[in-house]
């Protein structure tokens, strides 16, 4: 009589389950928890195939049991994917946008419920922003060195381009992530733009300064000067 074959553990299980069949196997999530992963399907030797797949997958990283949060799944990536294989002043980076802007601004957003219009609504609103104010950084300063929202004068302190084009460009290196491990099916970030640069604003002349030039092309014999007058 054979003895019956003992099931390593975090094997899990595969029976009949309703009108199909159901399978569970332990796994270690991206956040570091232990859970059961469920798996359903009509056909008992595809359910098989599959199990055994994500008792693979189990051994070798961590599987999600459900769409994590953005919030949740940066901190995953920043630990698991970032820290290891990239240099550390590139982890310091990411980590920094990740804390200051995205998470504050999108984390909340399930994974596969995030949308191009909420990335692209979230990219324009932070490079008009003032980070002073959305930071909180005015109301960290002592009292008497308080000088923008904290005393209703905001400083107008907003992101320069190439910093809204950064976040661009970290958000859409953990939604990669996010892909490859097929935990969402595409990459909203790739089909958003970057806002505008904005036109700096030009002070225009007073009349006494536009009278000195004018003064100044007339002793020059300046050629332009008839239509500098127009």
């Amino acid at each position: 009589m054979s003895t019956p074959r003992v099931r390593a553990n975090g094997e899990g299980s595969l029976f009949a389950y309703r009108n199909g069949y159901a399978a569970y196997v332990w796994v270690t999530t991206p956040v570091g928890s232990r859970e059961r992963k469920w798996i359903y399907g009509q056909d008992r030797d595809e359910l098989h195939g599959r199990w055994i797949d994500l008792q693979k997958q189990a051994k070798s990283g961590p599987v999600a049991t459900k769409v994590p949060k953005l919030a949740e799944y940066l901190t995953y990536w920043l630990q698991e994917i970032v820290a290891p294989n990239l240099a550390p002043l590139t982890y310091a980076t990411y980590e920094t946008l990740t804390r200051l802007y995205i998470v504050p601004g999108l984390g909340g957003k399930r994974l596969d419920k995030l949308t191009v219009r909420d990335v692209q609504t979230w990219l324009n609103k932070v490079r008009n922003s003032c980070q002073c104010c959305a930071q909180g950084k005015d109301a960290r300063r002592p009292e008497k060195a308080r000088r923008c929202c904290a005393v209703g004068k905001c400083c107008g302190a907003v992101p320069s381009l190439r910093t809204v084009s950064d976040l661009r460009t970290v958000l859409r290196s953990a939604l990669s992530s996010a892909t490859r491990e097929e935990l969402i099916t595409k990459n909203v970030v790739t089909m958003t733009q970057l806002p505008a640069r904005r036109q700096r604003k030009r002070k225009p002349w007073s009349s006494e300064e536009a009278r000195t030039f004018l003064e100044s092309v007339r002793r020059d014999d300046n050629a332009l000067y008839a239509a500098y007058v127009l």
